[in-house]
């Protein structure tokens, strides 16, 4: 790997980036449907992949691969154009390629069908970066598109938003940057927006967009970038105190994110993958390290704070007890296994027992069942004679002889009542036996 350049050029008039401060830093690239948001960040992915600077995009609508014409890049996701197909259990390996192998990588969800399968796998991911990056402290940029779909202003966030918010503000410091892009930005969290030390703003109409630019710069810039041409943008960071109107280039590979037209569509030659990452990728079974089957937590249990290396601590401290005790398992397992078998004969003579109880109470529950019915049309029936006695029979006295013949009900309503108290002091006595 050579040695970085300390800038990137970006702009058709020359303009820089800083290298290290992009990569480290908390960026925020916006702008509406077509006004070149995505090529920007394409222009400085290209600008990345030029000095074999590694990255990671999290691409929403499958319109990054198009790097693959020039830059070998892995694209992994869910789509037949991806170069694997990967899953939560894929989370340590992604890290590992992007930190450690210097592997730049597409991840690819717009071909997964499952929203939370989605967020699984990107939180898994996200949580290796910013583990890993404690200790690797390399400088690494983590691409967001959609942004205002896991960094919702309103509505709260999920473990996703939390993770992402927090390599937002902690993530600097372990060398681990993000840059977030959405075409709305009062959709997206405030408390990330505040984090960012640069943001581009391509156009933007909407009053509730416009508003975010007029508190952040001021109504100058609010009302300029309604009228910026496709590409143009208004660059403020935290490393120049100005803030300019800039032209960003346009990308250099092939742009397949592009609007459709009737014209034919055609995919160029795209540069494959190294054989070797795509067999490694293929080789992780679904299963975890420990044999269970994948729950959607990642395998590594440091949640990426500063007490992470207490944890590992406690960590050793439970491996080594757990040697130490391994030898008695044996005779563990055997009297365990002596038992579930005399607990196993017991069973079936109790299952026996059960099954007959069980019956009872079947039969007697359709029983209460059937006379609780009965009783509840004899009532129906008695309350509509008692209504109709009442409009027929003037008088106070003789309503309250009808009422009194209500409460009373017929010789019978009332034998309905003792067979349903009996049978309910049966079902009582059947479940205590």
């Amino acid at each position: 790997m050579t040695d970085p350049p300390e800038e990137i050029t970006v702009t058709v008039d020359g303009g820089t980036l800083p290298v290290v401060d992009l990569l480290t830093g908390r960026g925020f690239i916006t702008g509406k449907s077509g006004s070149g948001k995505s090529m920007t960040a394409s222009v400085i992915v290209e600008e990345l992949l030029e000095h074999d600077l590694s990255f990671l995009i999290v691409d929403t609508d499958g319109e990054y691969y198009g790097l693959k014409e020039q830059y070998e890049v892995l694209h992994v996701g869910a789509d037949d154009t991806c170069d694997a197909t990967v899953g939560i259990e894929h989370a340590e390996l992604l890290a590992t390629l992007a930190l450690e192998e210097d592997v730049p990588i597409v991840l690819d969800v717009s071909g997964y069908l499952d929203e939370a399968r989605v967020n699984d796998l990107l939180e898994a991911v996200v949580r290796e970066l910013f583990v890993r990056e404690k200790k690797l402290k390399q400088p690494f940029l983590l691409f967001v598109e959609e942004a205002h779909e896991y960094l919702p202003e309103s509505g709260g966030l999920d473990d996703l938003g939390e993770r992402l918010l927090q390599v937002a503000k902690r993530g600097r410091k372990r060398g681990l940057g993000i840059c977030a892009i959405s075409q709305r930005p009062a959709a997206v969290d405030k408390d990330y927006i505040t984090q960012c030390n640069w943001i581009v703003w391509h156009r933007l109409t909407w009053n509730n967009d416009t508003d975010v630019v007029r508190r952040i710069i001021d109504a100058d810039a609010a009302e300029s970038v309604e009228t910026l041409e496709n590409g143009e943008a208004i660059l403020m960071t935290d490393w120049d105190e100005r803030v300019r109107r800039v032209q960003f280039r346009m990308r250099e590979t092939v742009d397949v994110g592009q609007t459709p037209d009737f014209s034919e569509a055609s995919v160029p030659d795209l540069k494959p993958i190294d054989s070797s990452i795509v067999d490694r990728i293929e080789a992780v079974s679904p299963w975890d390290t420990a044999g269970e089957p994948d729950t959607g937590e990642p395998a590594n249990s440091d949640d990426g704070s500063d007490s992470s290396d207490e944890h590992d601590d406690a960590g050793t401290e439970t491996e080594t007890q757990t040697e130490s005790d391994g030898s008695t398992g044996t005779a563990d397992d055997s009297r365990t296994s002596t038992r579930s078998a005399t607990d196993s004969n017991h069973g079936t003579a109790a299952g026996s027992n059960h099954g007959t109880r069980d019956h009872l109470l079947l039969e007697l529950g359709d029983m209460m069942v059937y006379l609780f019915g009965v009783l509840h049309s004899k009532g129906v029936r008695v309350t509509d004679s008692v209504r109709h006695r009442i409009r027929s029979t003037a008088g106070p006295e003789s309503s309250g002889r009808t009422a009194s013949t209500a409460r009373t009900g017929p010789l019978s309503h009332r034998l309905l009542f003792v067979a349903l108290a009996v049978l309910g002091v049966l079902l009582v006595a059947v479940l205590i036996l």
